[in-house]
């Protein structure tokens, strides 16, 4: 079995570093500050704060292009002092978009770009995904704009953010590192339209993790063996399936996602499995490094002789599956 050491070694290489950290604090620092000086704008804020991969500490770190570091991304909620009552969706992602606009020089703006429910904007610094909301509501919801449709939607990305903590709190670390595993395998394999994404991905990770496993070579096989068991139904018929929000009672974090979507992902998942499987059970490490990168990329480190192997071994005592380890999912 390829040694633990291996994928410790990965998880850190994937992991932003010091520098990113730094930019992005410059990078959202600035924009909050600056649309809270806003004279228009700037009164209607009530607070803003941070969420998204970043702020989970599941985020993985920018790739390089042609010689180019790609910024890092950050997620910035601004909370306004408006209610359903004294302004639309539509209004209020134009009053952000407004205050932005007039700030594009200072921020250094290199590009401005209008979504559903946010503007997201690239900077000399990161890359970032700044949404509007209305303050927490009588159920104890954020509500977030969405501009196209102009209807509210009930959030809770701080619940995000705290559901995060507790699952990693829950698994001793390994669920950012298993997030971090299978984001960085969506980015270099990704599916056409890359689903599932950020929060979703996420929250497949918590149900289908092996809640006591420590190797993360094990980890992987057992969370896309999950998959390919607990999914075999929806790739067959074609259809996504529903993932529940940790945040709010009735959300589905698929939702929208397409069956066409959702199978291609099952697809990958079928062969990373399969690829898991050979890289565990294949003695020689040179050849397991091969399947291993056929799952996360030409990053994931070489071993440090052929000979490398792990001194885990597989316990007959304990099979029950292909593979022969514990398979007792998180929530399958």
């Amino acid at each position: 079995m390829t040694p633990y050491a291996r994928f410790h070694e990965f998880v850190s290489i994937i992991t932003p570093s010091k520098t990113t950290d730094e930019r992005s604090v410059r990078a959202h620092t600035i924009v909050r500050e600056t649309l809270k000086k806003d004279k228009i704008f700037g009164p209607t804020i009530n607070s803003t704060f941070l969420g998204g991969s970043y702020r989970r500490k599941t985020a993985i770190r920018p790739v390089s292009k042609e010689g180019n570091t790609e910024r890092p991304d950050v997620d910035i909620y601004v909370v306004v002092k408006d209610s359903q009552e004294t302004i639309t969706p539509k209004e209020l992602v134009q009053n952000l978009h407004g205050a932005l606009l007039r700030h594009q020089g200072e921020l250094n703006i290199r590009e401005i770009r209008l979504n559903r429910c946010s503007i997201t904007i690239s900077t000399n610094l990161a890359d970032m995904d700044i949404s509007p909301l209305l303050d927490r509501d009588f159920g104890g919801l954020f509500q977030i704009a969405n501009r196209e449709t102009n209807e509210w939607y009930p959030t809770d990305p701080i619940e995000h953010i705290e559901w995060s903590d507790r699952a990693n709190k829950r698994t001793d670390g390994r669920f950012n590192s298993v997030v971090k595993l299978c984001k960085w395998t969506r980015r270099e394999f990704p599916t056409n339209d890359k689903h599932p994404k950020s929060i979703a991905l996420e929250a497949l990770v918590e149900k289908h993790m092996h809640p006591t496993l420590n190797h993360l070579g094990l980890q992987t096989y057992m969370f896309y063996d999950s998959i390919a068991t607990t999914y075999e139904s929806n790739r067959r018929l074609q259809t996504c399936p529903q993932l529940d929000d940790p945040a709010t009672w009735d959300g589905n974090l698929l939702f929208g996602v397409s069956g066409n979507a959702f199978a291609d992902f099952y697809e990958k998942a079928i062969k990373f499995k399969a690829e898991a499987y050979k890289g565990l059970t294949t003695e020689n490490q040179v050849k397991a490094t091969k399947h291993w990168r056929k799952i996360f990329g030409k990053q994931f480190p070489s071993p440090v002789s052929n000979s490398e192997f792990s001194s885990i071994a597989l316990k007959p005592s304990t099979m029950n599956s292909p593979l022969k380890i514990p398979t007792t999912a998180s929530r399958p």
